[in-house]
């Protein structure tokens, strides 16, 4: 206890902020070395809502040392209680965790000190156990004066169990979000001796406010260095609108049909790295629809872009909002606008390297019903390619093709359409809901 006033002094000379420690204060050297310190505070600059920016009941660690001599480090025990955070940004755009430490003056240059040798030989340790890491009770608090937001996670409970070097590491979260209840669980490692490098499984359950719940399988490739990941993402089937109702947000559409996205669920297999990303084996089901797809990307300043979708059927007029769907309304009339002069900037597009599939079995738009969307755009050095475009309608059919040239300023575009036996009748009167008139339609367009 005698050290307390000093370590207080010491810490709030170094960080500008008031720093105290309560009188429980226990040290032991041997046959565990350990510290537990209690009412640890510290504050917050003046102007700030809440006196301390961080404050916690107990901190307790307590290390073997005797398996020091032999590069094993064993941790009877880490225990946080009741951590408490806050961190707020005031309107004037300050924050409380910024300008830590004490004021500073210009002081000299300091000389070049040679970086210490790495001998890449992973951790200088042969063995890590931990028996205990707890962090209990804990609470996080955030707040934007100047957006007026406050966010709040309270009963924040952590407690990683089985931790070392060869093993899976066992992890329990639990907390409050707002007075919703996050949960998560699973596994990850082992690490190996070398953290940061190899492969690391990882198998983890997400569970959010009793409505969506996420698994994630898979690994790691050398997150310090290659950052590679090869992960399975399920999402079970869930409602939006209750998901929302629980995290009290508003639905953004207010959609023709109400009874839409109650049943969404995503299954897809992600593996990439910084250079490159693909998606395969996804499923996305969207109510009654089922979307097949996959996807790749690299290159991507260029982007190089590769998709494969594959539809069986969907209504789009249930998913827009009441006043557009199935309606035609009248385009209020467009003012001229003056501009500056500025011409289109055709080059992203000519650095787009594209092969797209679009496939969808039935679909209903504006009314309309199509069968057999089959769509393929393809696109290199500045030429966009779209063929097939085709589609069936009551009882007739659309094969179309497109190019747009724009290697140039002024774009070139060429499109060719064939249409035939299309019953006319019946398209006016679910697109329009007029009957104007009958028969089928032919047409060409070069």
């Amino acid at each position: 206890k005698k050290y307390k006033p000093m370590v207080e002094e010491k810490v709030t000379q170094a960080t500008g902020r008031q720093f105290s420690l309560g009188e429980d204060i226990d040290l032991s050297v041997f046959p565990w070395v350990g510290v537990k310190v209690t009412d640890v505070k510290f504050g917050n600059p003046k102007g700030f809502s809440q006196d301390q920016m961080v404050s916690v009941d107990r901190f307790e660690v307590r290390l073997k040392v005797m398996p020091l001599l032999s590069r094993k480090i064993e941790i009877k025990t880490f225990v946080l209680d009741k951590p408490q955070i806050f961190l707020q940004r005031l309107k004037d755009g300050s924050a409380n965790w910024e300008n830590l430490g004490p004021e500073k003056t210009a002081a000299a240059p300091k000389k070049e000190e040679p970086k210490a040798e790495t001998s890449g030989k992973g951790l200088p340790i042969s063995d890590l156990q931990v028996g205990s890491f707890e962090v209990n009770g804990g609470q996080l608090i955030f707040k934007d004066d100047a957006a007026g937001l406050e966010k709040k996670v309270t009963d924040l409970n952590l407690i990683l169990a089985n931790i070392s070097l060869d093993k899976p590491i066992d992890i329990t979260f639990g907390a409050q979000l707002d007075g919703k209840p996050v949960s998560l669980e699973g596994s990850a490692g082992p690490v190996g001796p070398n953290p940061g490098k190899g492969t690391l499984p990882i198998d983890l359950a997400l569970k959010l406010v009793n409505e969506l719940d996420v698994k994630i399988k898979g690994s790691l490739t050398d997150p310090a260095v290659s950052q590679g990941f090869d992960m399975n993402v399920e999402v079970a089937q869930f409602s939006l609108r209750k998901l929302l109702a629980a995290v009290d947000m508003p639905m953004p559409v207010k959609t023709k049909d109400p009874s839409v996205l109650e049943k969404i669920a995503l299954n897809i297999n992600a593996k990439g790295n910084p250079k490159s990303i693909s998606l395969n084996n996804g499923t996305f089901q969207l109510d009654e629809s089922t979307l097949k797809f996959s996807a790749a990307a690299k290159d991507f300043s260029k982007p190089d872009l590769k998709f494969d979708l594959q539809l069986d059927i969907i209504n789009l007029d249930r998913y827009l909002p009441e006043s557009q769907a199935g309606e035609t309304k009248a385009e209020p009339e467009k003012k001229p606008v003056q501009g500056k002069g500025t011409k289109p900037d055709y080059t992203p597009l000519r650095k787009l390297v594209l092969d797209g599939k679009i496939k969808v079995g039935n679909m209903i738009a504006s009314g309309a019903k199509v069968e057999d969307v089959d769509v393929h755009i393809k696109a290199k050095n500045g030429v966009i390619n779209l063929d097939p475009m085709d589609l069936k309608l009551y009882g007739g059919f659309v094969d179309a093709m497109t190019i747009v040239n724009v290697q140039k300023n002024t774009p070139k575009i060429a499109l060719k359409l064939l249409a035939d036996k299309i019953m006319v009748g019946p398209l006016m009167k679910d697109a329009l809901k007029k009957e104007l008139i009958e028969g089928t339609m032919q047409s060409s367009l070069d």
